[in-house]
């Protein structure tokens, strides 16, 4: 089994619905897959039980080195874990359990400083991860330059970017992701293309001893 956790120490950037999205293509892929949500929203949780199918298993653990720990892992390939904004200690504890740190942010200069602390913590912890620019276009200038920003920092970021769709959002109050209920098939086309790149990194991640891969 491996560990994938979304975090960020801001709101707003997307985490849940990244997670969401790509949680459902990893079980389109014959994956068994599990979620834990860390955020006391529940959002995710919330998500899940407006969800029909069998797809995809909920596991209630108030920790993410908690439900490593308890998880039975024959049962799972993948662990999904959504994390809550500005919960340091939370976030440094879900890092310290993955294999792979997915970072979320927007397009901006405060997006881009804010996720500064979530890289700072997964380079200290020796964890893979991975930048995504969320909820943004590629035309834009701003998104240009916040992955030339991240490349010349030597942060990892993803070719991939999640363009801004309402497919997205309208999809979570469904339990659907952008990818189920996008006519266009692009919001296919973008997960499948960031899957990708994270099964890629996956490949590659390992946590020493602890390593489950």
């Amino acid at each position: 089994m491996q560990v994938i956790s979304i975090v960020s120490s801001k709101g707003g950037v997307g985490k849940t619905t990244l997670t969401s999205a790509l949680a459902v293509m990893a079980a389109s892929e014959g994956k068994r897959v599990a979620l834990v949500d860390l955020d006391p929203q529940g959002s995710l949780e919330s998500w899940l039980d407006r969800r029909a199918g069998d797809d995809l298993s909920f596991m209630d653990a108030e920790k993410a080195s908690e439900a490593v720990d308890e998880i039975d892992e024959a049962q799972y390939d993948l662990l999904f874990i959504d994390t809550p904004p500005a919960f340091i200690t939370t976030i440094e504890d879900a890092i310290g359990a993955s294999d792979l740190v997915i970072i979320p942010l927007r397009a901006s200069a405060l997006d881009i400083l804010a996720s500064e602390d979530a890289v700072l913590m997964a380079r200290a912890a020796d964890v893979a991860h991975l930048c995504v620019i969320n909820d943004a276009e590629s035309r834009w200038k701003t998104t240009e330059a916040a992955s030339k920003y991240l490349s010349a920092a030597k942060v990892p970021v993803a070719k991939t970017i999640v363009t801004h769709r309402a497919a997205y959002l309208g999809a979570m109050t469904a339990g659907k992701t952008g990818p189920e209920i996008d006519k266009t098939g692009t919001a296919r086309d973008e997960i499948s293309g960031l899957w990708s790149e994270i099964k890629a990194v996956l490949a590659k991640a390992k946590r020493g001893a602890k390593s489950r891969v």
